[in-house]
């Protein structure tokens, strides 16, 4: 008999998936089904957490910084942050998952927000059209990091800043520490959360594919690699609570 190839099995030094549509099919239909879940599930997992993140990536924008993409928007969480702490004052939000981005509309500060329908690897936007791109916990979703960062750099205009927020594979050197998250913290990730997720979102499958790409991802020193071979400039990684998560951001040079 054959074997079967995961479809979220991803290459380990440019990040590429194995096989690209079955695991932006799988992505699509897993998203679709938690998005009435995904705040809250967010709020729950990380203890809250996630909202001091998504200010903290905000506090790196220049005040006023004019259209800032959010790419991989899912429910608009990293750009309403944007908006509401002054540093943006319009959102593109963009994401391939249209029952994601419906929950925007209720939000405050949606008036400020353009939901838009598309693909990270093939934008909908003009080149040089946005003054900042932040990703939050979606760029580990894509099937193929480098050519969404090549979109991120192709519509963003020069000197633009790219923040990217997301759960990466533990890179003690790349952050100058000597620890990575205590045991507690990784049993956490790779085994409460499935179970978390089988309990109140009533998906175990959805949240261990969750937790299961934060494995497979590339480490947070590979990812700023590949934003420098990408063409980023200034780049810089931030440890966030224990490095659970890190914020890798650069300019477009």
């Amino acid at each position: 008999m054959g074997t079967t190839t995961d479809p979220h099995q991803r290459d380990s030094v440019t990040g590429r998936v194995a096989d690209p549509a079955a695991h932006a099919r799988a992505v699509r239909s897993l998203f679709a089904r938690i998005s009435g879940v995904y705040d809250h599930m967010n709020h729950l997992l990380s203890l809250d957490r996630d909202r001091r993140w998504r200010r903290r990536v905000a506090a790196r924008l220049a005040p006023e910084t004019g259209t800032v993409l959010d790419l991989c928007a899912g429910t608009g969480d990293l750009g309403l942050a944007c908006l509401a702490a002054g540093r943006a004052r319009r959102v593109i939000a963009v994401d391939f998952v249209p029952e994601m981005l419906a929950g925007i509309a209720a939000k405050p500060g949606a008036h400020d927000v353009r939901p838009v329908v598309g693909d990270g690897l093939r934008l909908p936007l003009r080149a040089d059209c946005v003054d900042a791109v932040v990703a939050g916990f979606g760029v580990r979703n894509l099937t193929d990091p480098a050519a969404g960062l090549r979109e991120m750099l192709r519509v963003l205009r020069p000197g633009g800043r790219i923040l990217v927020l997301d759960f990466f594979r533990a890179d003690l050197a790349a952050v100058g520490v000597r620890r990575g998250p205590p045991a507690p913290v990784n049993w956490a990730l790779s085994t409460l959360i499935p179970a978390i997720g089988r309990l109140v979102a009533r998906d175990h499958a959805a949240y261990a594919y969750l937790s299961g790409s934060m494995a497979r991802f590339l480490s947070v020193g590979e990812f700023a690699d590949l934003m420098r071979q990408a063409g980023c400039r200034d780049v810089f990684v931030e440890r966030l609570t224990l490095g659970i998560a890190h914020v890798v951001g650069g300019r477009r040079g």
